[in-house]
């Protein structure tokens, strides 16, 4: 690319709004992955990807807009955060007082982004990668709220297990442990949810149009099926506030990677591969997040410029 054409993309094309934003000192977490076809010490092995090896990057994004990111390595730099409990608690098989507990890399990777971010409080959505009531305890503790999808085996109690185990619960069962509220909802199946900021309460309910499932299960469920549809389609049916929160912010790292798909410019890399494919991710993250700021602002606007003229 010529140097020329260069300085115009800085001219004419700004990743934030300087009013309002600064990006200097600068939300759903999951991470995105940009393909690589050198084999180097970099590159993540990530199986039933369509293409399997790539850069691994940790996004936090919001509405599309990637806020921060931070470069997957091996050895990587960000070790696991300590975090004090709250009460000792026995472990092993002589009963050691435990006072506090590591969290994992890939936990403590959340805290990291958050901690560049320019706003000090922040609700984040995350995934059952992250996901378990101690770390949500430290966001809580960094003044951060937090929701997100759970696994069985990350730390939650023993009647939450239970139910996930057997498929029976109440729409909605909460029980509190830790400050941290765990949630089980009866969806298609059992979703646990963890949450510093919503409470599971009855009340808390959002109503979101759901479509007729096409398996209708035993007889039984597609009598039921049928009164609660009434013949029809679709239906306004309220939700767990959680449940439907969670579905409206936990992609906003997915509409970040579909505007850059097509937001994208035409050039063909020639040498340097790996290099050329970390800065063509800055650039792209750039022309995106102007892109999205064109869209969801009305002041500036910057008028649309052409290199090509008849």
């Amino acid at each position: 690319m010529p140097l020329q054409k260069f300085e115009l993309i800085t001219k004419y094309f700004r990743t934030f709004d300087y009013t309002k934003l600064d990006v200097s000192d600068e939300s759903d977490l999951p991470k995105t992955f940009q393909a690589a076809e050198e084999q180097i010490k970099e590159t993540t092995v990530v199986k039933n990807k369509p293409t399997p090896v790539g850069f691994k990057v940790w996004v936090i994004a919001q509405q599309g807009f990637f806020l921060q990111w931070l470069w997957h390595v091996k050895a990587s730099p960000y070790k696991a955060v300590i975090i004090k409990l709250p009460t000792a608690k026995p472990y092993g098989k002589k009963g050691k007082l435990q006072t506090e507990i590591p969290l994992s890399n890939t936990q403590s990777v959340v805290v990291y982004l958050l901690k560049r971010l320019s706003t000090r409080t922040h609700h984040v959505f995350t995934d059952n990668l992250f996901s378990s009531p101690q770390f949500f305890r430290l966001l809580r503790q960094l003044g951060h709220g937090a929701t997100g999808t759970a696994r069985p085996n990350y730390g939650i109690t023993a009647e939450m297990k239970l139910i996930k185990e057997t498929g029976k619960a109440l729409d909605g069962t909460a029980l509190e442990y830790n400050e941290v509220i765990q949630i089980a909802w009866n969806d298609s199946g059992i979703v646990l949810f963890l949450s510093t900021v919503l409470s599971g309460a009855p009340h808390e309910r959002t109503p979101k149009k759901r479509k007729l499932p096409a398996k209708r299960g035993t007889k039984a469920e597609a009598q039921r099926l049928h009164q609660v549809f009434n013949g029809g389609s679709f239906k306004m049916i309220p939700i767990p506030t959680d449940a439907a929160q969670y579905n409206d912010e936990m992609n906003h790292v997915d509409r970040g990677d579909q505007v850059r798909s097509y937001t994208t410019y035409q050039h063909r890399f020639r040498r340097g591969p790996w290099q050329a494919l970390l800065w063509s991710f800055l650039l792209e993250v750039a022309l995106a997040n102007s892109f999205i700021l064109q869209k969801k602002t009305q002041q500036p606007y910057w008028k649309p410029y052409s290199t090509l003229k008849a």
